[in-house]
């Protein structure tokens, strides 16, 4: 089941753990239910607590291969074939990734683990270029400045390593059989603003030219100032997709004083679609984008 709507769930073969997790959770849930039983009665059946249980029906936690079994004969599953698959995405949904060196809490943490196994990425931005596609030099300055903190301050690091990963992991993945599309549109004001002073900035735009001219699988847009039709005001967001019906879009939107939220209601989801879609249709996209970005990198050249 999905978790936002109920649509059959159908994991791809090289589904992460994220995506195997919460797979997992769904099915174990739909089955309990196909079964008559409460969660009460099969967690005392299981010698469980009853927020064991629902954890692992809603996906917070992993299970053991064995406890899925144990719970597939309890719900009178008898096919083999449904057996073997769920115990196989059980131990998917066990393995370490390298975002769990970090110790990630939160929305943020189950954003992070979804956007490692998204098919595609869509960002909008109206503060900062976005994270994805930050120079290292950019993003130490910009979290210095997000957190008024010196730029060799400890947590300021520890936010710069976390997003230097991130594009390591997707880019790396971008080289795979299974690649991702990153889709970016950004504000103008954005390209504009003296982040770190000219020179800094010069580069980080080449950085993003690099990446938009140098990979079919990355695309960048602008959102120009004299926008009339601008979609975007309401603040940033990014939206994740994932391969055919393996899980329910997810939207992330990352707010003042660290209030992360993660939605994946069919309502939300929607909204920030067509959202996004208004960006992409009266913002300027492909040539036109990346002349506009030229353009504003050599004016920060001249200055």
């Amino acid at each position: 089941m999905s978790e936002a709507s109920g649509r059959s769930v159908v994991p791809q073969p090289g589904a992460g753990p994220k995506i195997a997790r919460a797979s997992v959770a769904q099915r174990l849930k739909l089955l309990r239910e196909r079964a008559g039983l409460s969660a009460s009665v099969v967690a005392g059946a299981m010698d469980w607590s009853a927020s064991k249980l629902t954890r692992i029906e809603k996906g917070e936690v992993s299970v053991q291969p064995l406890e899925v079994r144990a719970l597939l004969t309890y719900y009178g599953v008898a096919d083999d074939d449904e057996v073997d698959e769920l115990s196989r995405l059980s131990r998917t949904s066990r393995t370490r990734q390298w975002y769990s060196k970090h110790r990630l809490t939160g929305a943020f943490a189950d954003f992070v683990a979804y956007e490692n196994e998204a098919a595609v990425i869509r960002m909008w931005q109206i503060l900062f270029v976005p994270g994805l596609l930050q120079t290292k030099e950019y993003a130490r300055t910009a979290v210095a400045r997000t957190l008024r903190a010196d730029p060799n301050d400890e947590q300021v690091q520890a936010r710069v390593d976390l997003r230097m990963s991130r594009q390591e992991a997707v880019f790396e993945r971008l080289g795979g059989p299974n690649a991702p599309r990153i889709e970016a549109v950004i504000d103008e004001a954005v390209l504009r603003r003296p982040v770190g002073g000219p020179d800094l900035m010069s580069r980080q735009l080449d950085r993003l030219l690099e990446l938009a001219e140098g990979n079919d699988r990355i695309s960048i847009g602008v959102t120009p100032l004299d926008l009339e039709h601008h979609s975007g005001l309401g603040g940033s967001f990014e939206l994740l997709q994932f391969s055919g019906q393996s899980h329910s879009d997810v939207l992330f939107v990352e707010a003042a004083a660290g209030s992360d939220f993660l939605l994946t209601d069919d309502a939300s989801t929607k909204q920030h679609r067509a959202l996004f879609q208004d960006l992409l249709d009266y913002g300027r996209t492909g040539d036109r984008a990346l002349q506009m970005i030229r353009a504003i990198r050599d004016d920060f050249r001249r200055s």
